[in-house]
């Protein structure tokens, strides 16, 4: 990679100064692509004079915003279905009572109060949400809609803000999963077949050791093909997207305490003097 396209990207990077359009939807699109721009760099460096400099001026003109759109659209195609087949919005789920495993009920129930108060809206008990679990579902959803509307302050809910990164890094991944396997196998064939299937036969008859198989460049792109492969394959799965979602979903009905009743300074000062 020349220095004038490394400065190109660093800069166009550093232009995403919001940390979720960066970490969320930038980074995804761009280890999606590192095996091809590890391999075109490793193996061309030598003939890409003109386009090194093409390169620099679609960075500059907005390549990376195209890269991060297209990971957040690969995301969000891929929410809907995950989420049916979690059985609903996860912030929906972790209101119910049903088969919650994320609150323990004192909690829940504490949880329910203070949204009710704050909607102005009846929660039903473990017996109404099951007798028309649809209208309890739409209630737990309003709310949630609410909690995210309330909490945009990233500074005041941080961790809020970090766990919701999380989740848009690992959902923008996940919804870019089967063209980056593409791109890794794509990239480990190129560099097999790019001299022809012959050129193999000289190699392992002039090869003393099996690392002289391959060049430097080779061995790179070969190294990060197989590395991001392994990463894509193991870490990018929909089990890592589930763990994020929920993660998320509990810390945004956490915000809600915010808005928990308060004990009197005169109530915590008798209590102190007793």
């Amino acid at each position: 990679m020349t220095v004038s396209t490394g400065a190109s990207i660093a800069k166009a990077i550093g232009q995403f100064s919001d940390p979720y359009e960066r970490q969320a939807r930038l980074y995804p699109a761009l280890l999606t692509l590192s095996p091809v721009i590890v391999l075109v760099f490793s193996l061309y460096s030598e003939k890409l004079g003109v386009l090194s400099t093409l390169v620099s001026a679609l960075i500059v003109c907005g390549l990376l915003y195209l890269l991060a759109d297209f990971a957040r659209r690969g995301g969000k195609a891929k929410e809907p279905a995950l989420w049916k087949k979690w059985g609903g919005m996860p912030s929906t789920q972790v209101l119910r009572h049903r088969e919650n495993t994320t609150f323990d009920v004192a909690s829940l129930q504490r949880y329910h109060a203070i949204l009710a108060k704050k909607m102005g809206a009846r929660f039903p008990n473990a017996g109404e949400e099951a007798a028309d679990p649809q209208a309890a579902d739409a209630l737990y959803t309003s709310a949630g809609n609410m909690l995210r509307n309330a909490t945009r302050d990233t500074k005041q809910f941080g961790l809020l803000y970090k766990d919701n990164i999380s989740y848009g890094f690992r959902r923008n991944a996940f919804g870019l999963r089967c063209v980056a396997i593409s791109l890794c196998l794509g990239s480990l064939v190129w560099v097999g077949v790019r001299h022809g299937l012959n050129s193999w036969v000289i190699r392992f008859q002039a090869a003393a050791t099996p690392e002289s198989l391959l060049n430097g460049g080779e061995l790179t792109s070969v190294a990060v093909s197989l590395a991001m492969l392994f990463l894509w394959l193991r870490y990018f799965t929909e089990q890592s997207v589930r763990e994020a979602a929920f993660s998320y979903a509990r810390t945004l009905v956490l915000t809600c305490e915010a808005w928990a009743p308060k004990p009197r300074a005169a109530r915590a000062t008798a209590e102190k003097s007793a």
